[in-house]
């Protein structure tokens, strides 16, 4: 059994880089195609799960939760739960991609928007060169072509499936279908297709160490503002409510 903390009811498991790289490959070997879900809360998504209970359940069914900011490790450390690293979705990403690409796993890329997700693909074939991904599809599609989408996944069955549509439209996407997906892990990737295609530069290494990426983000996109008015919601809401662990819905 993994260590994990609850935050505002919200489950996240306590892992390192390598131990998420490590239950993923474990999760692949034995799903079988059950299209096993993997999410990564962060403070918005455990914000959103307070009025959203739906996607609070989802977020508390996935077999992997990664800690995505330091607005979480903030969380566990109140609890005295410190966590041993902070994984952002990206670096999520790019292990797997690390590990895929020795195991021989297949890949299909799904989200983005025109030739975001191309683009995607070509620059990590770069570092990966041996990575295989079978196939790919933009985000943005009509409903009556969903069904289109889902029978080429199906159809090439790959081991990975990445939705980056943002959230909670990915996790929310993914548990919809999940019984019908045949592949064997769906991650929720946000804006990694963004940054991986060139769309958004990454925040200078030192801004990442202070873990602060959600200023340098509100820097290079000012519409996202009204988002980050739930981080000091957030902090407030962790220092002083007594209990932790217990979020808005009953679980």
């Amino acid at each position: 059994m993994r260590e994990t903390v609850k935050i505002l009811g919200v489950q996240i498991d306590n892992v390192n880089i390598e131990e998420v790289g490590q239950i993923t490959k474990n999760l692949i070997e034995n799903s079988h195609k059950k299209c096993e879900l993997i999410v990564a809360p962060n403070v918005e998504f455990i914000m959103t799960a307070q009025k959203d209970k739906e996607f609070f359940d989802i977020l508390n069914s996935a077999k992997l939760a990664t800690p995505d900011s330091v607005g979480v490790e903030i969380g566990a450390k109140l609890q005295k739960k410190p966590l041993k690293q902070r994984i952002p979705g990206q670096a999520y990403f790019r292990k797997v991609l690390e590990v895929g690409e020795k195991e021989g796993w297949t890949f299909y890329f799904l989200g983005g928007k025109g030739d975001t997700v191309q683009r995607a693909i070509q620059n990590v074939k770069k570092q990966y060169p041996n990575l295989k991904v079978v196939g790919s599809h933009e985000g943005f599609f009509e409903e009556d072509s969903e069904e289109d989408v889902i029978q080429q996944i199906n159809q090439l069955q790959p081991n990975v499936l990445f939705v980056a549509m943002g959230a909670p439209a990915q996790e929310k996407w993914i548990a919809h279908h999940q019984y019908e997906l045949k592949v064997d892990v769906a991650a929720g990737q946000g804006g990694t297709f963004d940054y991986e295609a060139g769309n958004l530069k990454r925040a200078p290494k030192w801004i990442q160490k202070l873990g602060i990426e959600w200023l340098w983000r509100l820097i290079l996109q000012p519409s996202r503002i009204r988002r980050m008015i739930v981080l000091p919601i957030y902090l407030i809401k962790i220092m002083f409510t007594k209990d932790k662990t217990k979020g808005k819905w009953k679980e």
